[in-house]
């Protein structure tokens, strides 16, 4: 069985699975906590999946697959329907990019009047058997929605999409996997060649982003405050000795229930020992802002700038919807939390996480809203694309948004790494065997897009804490033209974009 509706104004169609339903996991439930880089002796094959999915012989996992095991480490199981019983069992769809979702009772929908005192938002969706779960604040008359009729998800998604009178759009809310862009391999390579100019610190060579020449002007702190960088990902640790005095603020999106999808936010608080503990995203923070001069580890590109760490799916399965709450957030903390003491939102924003195949209108719309953030300055937004050199980047729903600046990875040589290619590409960065803080005291090896796009986030705190009087797209143009440009010394190049970032030449007056 098919089900075709509208999904951010285009006309999808998802199989619904007729042989499983899946069961969301028990409140008692403890995922597994995730070193990282993996190691090969615990999860050999492909991006850190067991053996059975490596690509030996040709055979490449169906993404499905992969989903399943993402969710099965989480908890959620999956049987046959005739096997549920009186269980919480869950619809499972399989989208036209072989994602694997899972139902939840909810949907976002935005509706084409403003509400008034005699005709409030809650009247009106009662009518459609629909109560308000959040009301969004990133674009007008937006809201997060349960529903309580009797209706299933998809009826009811598909009558409210006929109503164009009364709502702009209406879309399903499904779990999905969310997962970061990496490449993990044994961390034996102990040098940061990506901080390194055509010489990399140990003098054998590599074409890095020459981070030492530009920090004899700014590590990243301007004249009245330091530059702020929200991370977003799964989870970091947070008390990190190469972190430490960098975190400003942040927190996690706790789920509400197992499998409910939808989300608390949990603002971080000095000594909270529950903050969603992933290695992924500690790497991703110190590639932006580790400390440098401090005596250990390495030194992130800017490291003296702010950081905002942000967990928005710390199983890897999550939902759209919070992660434009956690970009809504990253842009206007009070908006989410408004007891909280971080009243500035950051400066840019770095996510290096991957989504399903299809974009949801409400998460294009916290996107697009980072373009008014700042005070109307605009928040740059930097993106990994895949590390799949058969992708192209049109076909990635996020990276290709006009509003984002998606980041590849290069080598040591300055070639690109084998990442997502296409027009749309606005640089590479170094990604390949890069050096940064681990789980544990020692720093590690990794490769992968993941790393690359911080490294890019890191190069825009130094120009904006040189200039912080900059538009959004100042900054993104600057970085376009002082790149290291090849192979021709035009831009957009479908593997280089506009060529290898150069952080020394963007701040150098």
């Amino acid at each position: 069985m098919k089900w075709t509706f509208k999904l951010n104004g285009k006309q999808v169609t998802w199989e619904i699975a007729d042989n499983v339903v899946a069961i969301p996991p028990s409140p008692d439930f403890k995922r597994p906590k995730l070193e990282f880089p993996l190691r090969p002796s615990k999860r050999e094959g492909n991006n850190g999946y067991p053996q059975k999915h490596s690509n030996h012989n040709g055979y490449k996992p169906k993404r499905s697959d992969l989903d399943r095991e993402i969710y099965e480490r989480a908890g959620w199981q999956f049987v046959d329907p005739a096997q549920a019983g009186t269980a919480d069992a869950r619809q499972v769809f399989l989208t036209e990019g072989d994602d694997l979702l899972i139902e939840t009772k909810l949907a976002t929908v935005q509706l084409v009047q403003q509400p008034s005192k005699q005709v409030t938002p809650e009247n009106i969706l009662a009518e459609d058997g629909l109560e308000i779960v959040q009301h969004l604040g990133f674009a007008p008359n937006l809201y997060s929605v349960r529903v309580v009729s009797q209706r299933s998800l998809r009826d009811t998604i598909d009558i409210l999409q006929k109503k164009t009178d009364r709502y702009v759009f209406a879309e399903p809310s499904m779990i999905q996997t969310i997962t970061g862009r990496f490449t993990p391999n044994d961390p034996d390579f102990r040098k940061q060649w990506q901080h390194a100019g055509e010489l990399a610190i140990d003098g054998t060579g590599g074409k890095g982003l020459n981070s030492k020449s530009a920090w004899n002007f700014t590590k990243g702190s301007g004249r009245d405050r330091p530059v702020r960088v929200a991370v977003i990902d799964n989870g970091m640790d947070i008390d990190h000795e190469e972190l430490y005095g960098a975190i400003i603020g942040g927190g996690y999106f706790n789920p509400t229930a197992p499998g409910s999808g939808t989300a608390d936010f949990v603002r971080i608080e000095s000594g909270m020992t529950d903050f969603p503990f992933d290695g992924h995203g500690t790497l991703c923070l110190g590639m932006v802002g580790a400390r440098g001069n401090n005596g250990m580890g390495g030194s992130g590109v800017a490291p003296e700038c702010a950081l905002i760490a942000l967990a928005c799916a710390n199983d890897q399965t999550g939902t759209q919807l919070t992660l434009a709450r956690a970009i809504q957030f990253a842009v206007a903390p009070l908006t989410v939390d408004p007891q909280g003491e971080l009243q500035t939102g950051a400066d840019i924003i770095s996510c290096s996480l991957r989504t399903a195949s299809f974009l949801e209108t409400t998460l294009q719309l916290a996107i697009d809203g980072a373009a008014l953030g700042r005070g109307g300055l605009g928040v740059p937004i930097f993106w990994a694309v895949s590390n799949n050199a058969d992708d192209q980047i049109s076909d990635d729903p996020v990276c290709s948004l006009a509003n984002v600046i998606a980041v590849a990875s290069s080598k040591a040589n300055g070639r690109p790494a084998g990442s997502a290619k296409g027009t749309k590409l606005e640089f590479i960065a170094p990604g390949d065997h890069v050096y940064g803080p681990g789980l544990g005291p020692q720093s590690v090896d990794v490769s992968g897009t993941s790393f690359a796009t911080p490294l890019a986030a890191g190069v825009a705190a130094l120009i904006l804490a040189q200039n912080p009087g900059w538009t959004g797209s100042e900054v993104r143009q600057r970085m376009r033209t002082t790149c290291d440009r090849q192979p021709n010394g035009s831009g957009p190049d479908p593997e280089y974009g506009y060529g290898r970032l150069n952080a020394y030449k963007a701040v150098r007056p």
